[in-house]
């Protein structure tokens, strides 16, 4: 810096905002704070390749995070690969459904455990509150060869009318604020017959929104990361929540259904 130079002189690095400009190239990483990672994920024999930011809790410096915090306590979860999803993602590649089966993913994040569905091939719908979430979930499956899948920006609030067969999520019942609204997406979108499978790491909330799940009907199922059946909620460790419908004739294929492995 010369003598008459000030700081002020002296132009400052933009750095890149949790809500990227997204290009039209399904290909193209956007820019995010503390850029990308690349990693791949064992997931039973086999393995899945992901680009994830390298550091999600520099998006929580971001200002219209805070801003947006503030407004209706959005947090980007999207860009943590949070630990659930790889034994999620074990199940799903194992799942009793039949291949190619519409499958739904709520709150795909960067898309893991709706990836493991593609790779057994199934035909995924990626849905995320957060378009960067949906442009990695396209990129992510192009990394690892599988088609494009649809995806869908879902707000919970307001659910269009349309079923699936099955439905996953992951990690998506920690916030107990949107319990009700995940409960109604649910009855919304599942098929009378079908199937959502729901992975939580023993977090506090589970038995709440287990609680409030069977208020309204639903009959559900535990699991562990094995496959193996639970009579109770876990704490701090691995469990699948199997739900579906108890009316009607549903019900008999749906406990075909449950068994994970």
């Amino acid at each position: 810096m010369s003598d008459d130079e000030t700081p002020s002189d002296v132009p400052e690095l933009a750095l890149p905002s949790a809500f990227p400009v997204l290009s039209s190239n399904p290909d193209e990483l956007p820019a995010v704070p503390g850029g990308w990672q690349h990693v791949e994920i064992p997931i039973g024999q086999r393995s899945l390749k992901l680009h994830r930011p390298l550091d999600p809790d520099l998006f929580l410096d971001d200002a219209k995070v805070q801003s947006e915090n503030s407004r209706h306590d959005y947090m980007p979860y999207w860009a943590f690969l949070w630990p659930s999803s790889v034994p999620m993602a074990n199940l799903v590649l194992n799942a009793p459904w039949p291949v190619g089966t519409n499958v739904l993913e709520l709150g795909a994040g960067i898309g893991l455990v709706g990836l493991a569905a593609a790779l057994r091939g199934d035909r995924v719908t990626f849905s995320d509150y957060d378009h960067t979430a949906l442009h990695m979930c396209r990129l992510n499956a192009r990394l690892n060869g599988l088609p494009d899948p649809e995806l869908w920006f879902l707000d919970w609030r307001d659910v269009p009318a349309r079923q699936f067969p099955v439905i996953v999520g992951c990690e998506v019942t920690y916030d107990a604020g949107l319990h009700e609204p995940l409960l109604d997406a649910i009855s919304a979108l599942l098929a009378p017959d079908g199937v959502c499978w729901l992975g939580d790491p023993g977090r506090y909330q589970a038995k709440f929104f287990y609680d409030k799940a069977a208020a309204r009907g639903f009959h559900l199922q535990l699991f562990n990361a094995a496959g193996e059946r639970q009579t109770a909620l876990s704490s701090g460790e691995f469990q699948l929540l199997a739900i579906t419908r108890t009316s009607g004739s549903a019900t008999p294929t749906a406990e075909r259904s449950l068994t994970p492995v």
